[in-house]
């Protein structure tokens, strides 16, 4: 049999299981780092690989090798705020709806990944606080994390301490552009990223996911609607794909 993409797997098994296939559609803010995580747990938790999807927002100009992309793809690229995740989600549900019957699958689930960065600054407020009113109506959830993605990536592998807080965007604390989190995974987790963004899948297991997923559950103590301090809620997604693997023993 021929190899096949992620998303011809997901449809053979929607045909053949389809009483029981729900599938997790995931758009992540960041093109890079944040869908190598994923793909990583899908190595990890071997029984989710079929019930993964990811929704790229900038799919089609990645495809493209650098060098050969024009400066219009290249500024596009910068362009993945919360919004714009939400904007391709129903889009793609629009073309798609064929190929996944949404309609016939409402256990579905569709995920935003994002990061709080500059995305509640004056500028992006209203925005961002669009994509929380909304989020019920148009069925998704989000994952966030404050400031930065590699918050979430630092708790599978040390503690946080007194200086990750003096980042975390917060009322009476501003974003502020810094490479604190992705120096603390290279010289306190040893877990450095490759070129600023790529991930080493040797730096992470199942120990280590569910270390995370504590370290970040103590932290979301107020249990708000993204953090408002430091911390990140993508540990829950990451406990549903947890339970799927569960189920499937």
């Amino acid at each position: 049999m021929p190899n096949l993409s992620t998303r011809q797997e997901v449809s053979l098994v929607r045909k053949s299981r389809p009483a029981s296939n729900k599938i997790i559609f995931i758009s992540c803010e960041g093109q890079v780092t944040e869908e190598e995580y994923f793909k990583i747990l899908t190595t990890i938790f071997d029984g989710v690989k079929s019930k993964l999807c990811f929704v790229s927002v900038m799919g089609d100009i990645l495809a493209i090798p650098t060098n050969q992309r024009t400066t219009e793809q290249c500024s596009l690229l910068g362009k993945s705020k919360p919004w714009q995740l939400v904007e391709k989600i129903e889009t793609f549900k629009i073309e798609q709806d064929e190929k996944y019957e949404f309609s016939k699958h409402p256990d579905d689930e569709f995920w935003i990944i994002a990061d709080v960065d500059d995305n509640t600054n004056n500028i992006n407020l209203e925005r961002w606080n669009e994509v929380f009113a909304n989020r019920e109506a148009k069925s998704y959830q989000c994952a966030i994390s404050n400031p930065f993605f590699e918050v979430w990536l630092l708790l599978h592998h040390v503690d946080i301490v007194d200086e990750d807080f003096k980042y975390a965007v917060t009322d009476s604390q501003e974003y502020k552009a810094t490479a604190h989190f992705r120096e603390r995974l290279r010289n306190d987790a040893h877990a450095p990223l490759k070129n600023q963004k790529h991930l080493n899948e040797i730096h992470y297991d199942i120990d280590k996911v569910r270390c995370a997923v504590q370290r970040a559950k103590q932290l979301d103590n107020a249990h708000e609607e993204w953090p408002h301090n430091l911390g990140s809620t993508v540990y829950l997604l990451v406990e549903k794909l947890i339970d799927i693997e569960d189920s499937m023993k």
